[in-house]
């Protein structure tokens, strides 16, 4: 093992912008960024998806942010 990082402040999302491969998402964590390439859409979305899970649960309980609940019509 090299080194490991931490996903606390971590980002992910899709890699949009990289365009040399397809199915892209792009982590950053501790001032390094990463490009993860996965086999299909859907693999992206649950790679992501798993990801941000994980970086919420990484920080502290008084440090995670309140989920935004979507407006709803009065």
């Amino acid at each position: 093992l090299v080194r490991k990082y931490s996903l606390q402040h971590a980002e992910s999302g899709l890699g949009s912008d990289y365009l040399k491969r397809r199915n892209v998402m792009r982590v950053r964590a501790e001032g390094e960024q990463f490009l993860l390439q996965a086999e299909s859409v859907m693999g992206v979305v649950n790679w992501i998806e798993a990801f941000q899970a994980a970086t919420n649960v990484a920080l502290d309980l008084d440090e995670r942010p309140m989920p935004r609940l979507p407006p709803l019509p009065r």
